[in-house]
């Protein structure tokens, strides 16, 4: 997986208040980026009557258009109805996309679109970055700095990559978060606790600012912040998130004590982040 994709912003739609949100966030994500959008609506049963009946597939697609009409640039967007399940849906269109839009939730926990199933999926599996919009992400892109979840893994270097680049693009910085969670050892005292975050910090900074190095001479116009803290890796970096136009993490970290990324740590994210979310996942 690259930064530089090409192709349609694909955007999952199930008719929720949530994917309508992530619908807007789609066509502007597109507008800007110079490509064309394309909604996708999957349902198994729904997609096998479209399939071969003409006047329900004029109707369904017709509803959709108008559902999403107020949002959308109409000569610029396309819709389609799957007979499949969302996710396995959007995985197959991402497969020429530039990035897959999704709601973080949708209409009930039973829909297939509840967050947790289709989002997680989608994030899990796709093959070009996904742009999760959360529930406490703006109606409309904010102008603030893009966010990097940084832990100077080689996993990340595809998220650093698109972070340097949607900033540059935006004309704002890019703020790199690498968060230590100290685990607490027996019979540690909060003195001790403080001194080895402090000290795994401190050996971490090399790591993180390794490994930005090349992205920072790529784009020597975007200016870049490292904040490294110590606390619960997803508390921290949503905290450092707040503001923010997005904010850019890997699926995944290199794992164990110096791990910044964990798939949990992504999930969690993806439900309590204060701006979209985009998850950038290695090739391979």
């Amino acid at each position: 997986m690259t930064a530089t994709a090409t192709g349609p912003v694909v955007c999952g739609y199930d008719g929720s208040d949530d994917a309508r949100r992530a619908v807007a966030w789609a066509a502007i994500w597109a507008r800007d980026h110079g490509t064309t959008l394309e909604v996708i609506s999957a349902d198994r049963a729904v997609g096998r009557v479209v399939a071969f009946d003409e006047t329900a597939r004029t109707n369904v697609i017709g509803a959709m258009r108008e559902q999403v009409s107020d949002l959308v640039v109409d000569d610029q967007t396309t819709y389609r109805v799957i007979a499949d399940t969302p996710v396995r849906a959007l995985i197959e269109a991402g497969g020429s996309a530039s990035a897959i839009v999704v709601g973080s939730r949708g209409l009930t926990a039973r829909e297939d679109f509840a967050m947790g199933s289709t989002s997680a999926g989608v994030v899990e599996h796709a093959t070009c970055p996904v742009i999760v919009i959360t529930p406490r992400t703006p109606e409309r892109p904010a102008g603030g700095p893009v966010v990097l979840a940084a832990d100077g893994s080689p996993n990340a270097d595809p998220a650093a990559a698109f972070a340097f680049t949607e900033a540059g693009r935006r004309g704002v910085a890019v703020r790199a978060v690498h968060s230590v969670e100290v685990p607490k050892l027996p019979g540690s005292s909060r003195f001790d606790l403080d001194t080895l975050a402090e000290a795994v910090i401190a050996e971490d900074e090399k790591l993180v600012t390794d490994a930005l190095a090349p992205h920072q001479s790529q784009h020597p116009d975007v200016p870049m912040e490292l904040v490294l803290v110590a606390g619960e890796p997803a508390a921290t970096i949503a905290g450092e998130a707040d503001g923010a136009g997005l904010l850019v993490t890997g699926s995944r970290g290199h794992g164990g004590f110096a791990g910044l990324l964990l798939g949990s740590v992504s999930r969690r994210l993806l439900q309590t982040a204060p701006c979209a979310v985009a998850v950038v996942r290695p090739a391979g």
